[in-house]
């Protein structure tokens, strides 16, 4: 759930720390010069209000609460430049601007979430997965198209990767994983019950695992060891055709496997290359470019 969410909300507020939280909601980016005191002032309220309020939210104080709360509106408030992410394109558009628009999209999505990505988390997650025996992905509907792309380029350099595109296979697998298998649970909103079944089976187990989900606290991050935030500027429904989702989860996917090939550079080019002339060896092409197997 998102700080703002929280604190539309009120859950288990006393009547000083809901009129604190309606002035934060209102304040907005407006309290980055504000401390303990300024905000008691103008709320006419004590200090200690605001303290226990910041650790009802989930934080150490109010200075932990003010930094994670600017960057959540700050990101939020900054919209995509050029087009509508969640309706890119109008229907009297040519097809060319569609185009455009698209190609838009694409720039900012990937932009967005280069953003949202931490790199100690990414170097944390490549560890992670460059350590494991196999890597069991899970998710449902149309996040598996980017999945098994990952897979496929996995399995190019003698990565084992699992997938199940079956829900009910996801639960079993999930409860026979062995040690040295790592999970991978790719959920937008964070709150799909299966995920989050699958999500406390791994946890029971000892399994590390590993979420790529929308910015904000939500179930998933409270349970998953590592977590890659992916851009959240679309809309779960409300949308033309999930395009900044799919492209932010491909993104993320592609960057984590670049990362695990960088780290043993050499025997994974040999290995790809020794598997694609033994098991692709048909593959030919009149375009010079292309085939470049000579």
């Amino acid at each position: 759930m998102l700080i703002k969410d929280q604190l539309r909300e009120k859950k288990n507020m006393s009547n000083n720390e809901k009129v604190v939280a309606n002035y934060l909601l209102k304040a907005d980016e407006n309290i980055e010069k504000d401390t303990v005191r300024t905000v008691a002032e103008k709320t006419y309220t004590s200090p200690s209000t605001i303290i226990r309020l910041c650790h009802k939210l989930g934080f150490t104080g109010f200075s932990d609460f003010k930094n994670k709360f600017l960057n959540e509106v700050k990101y939020f408030n900054l919209q995509f430049q050029n087009v509508d992410v969640n309706f890119p394109f109008r229907r009297e558009d040519t097809a060319r601007e569609v185009m455009s628009k698209i190609t838009d999209l694409y720039i900012e999505t990937i932009k967005d979430t280069e953003k949202v990505v931490d790199m100690r988390t990414l170097l944390r997650c490549r560890k992670i997965c460059s350590e494991s025996e196999e890597i069991h992905i899970f998710s449902y509907g149309t996040y598996l198209n980017q999945a098994y792309s990952f897979k496929e380029k996995m399995m190019k350099i003698g990565k084992k990767v699992m997938i199940s595109s079956n829900l009910n296979y996801q639960l079993y697998e999930a409860e026979i994983m062995q040690a040295g298998d790592i999970a991978i649970i790719i959920s937008y909103s964070g709150e799909t019950n299966n995920s989050l079944l699958i999500a406390k089976q791994c946890r029971k187990n000892n399994i590390p695992t590993i979420a790529i989900t929308s910015i904000g606290e939500n179930d998933l991050t409270k349970i998953c060891d590592e977590t890659l935030y992916i851009s959240t500027k679309e809309s779960l429904y409300k949308n033309i055709g999930d395009y900044s989702i799919h492209l932010s989860v491909s993104y993320v996917l592609d960057v984590l496997y670049s990362l695990i090939f960088q780290n043993d550079f050499e025997h994974f080019y040999e290995t790809k290359m020794n598997l694609a002339m033994s098991l692709e060896k048909d593959r030919r092409s009149s375009n010079s470019i292309i085939d470049n197997k000579k």
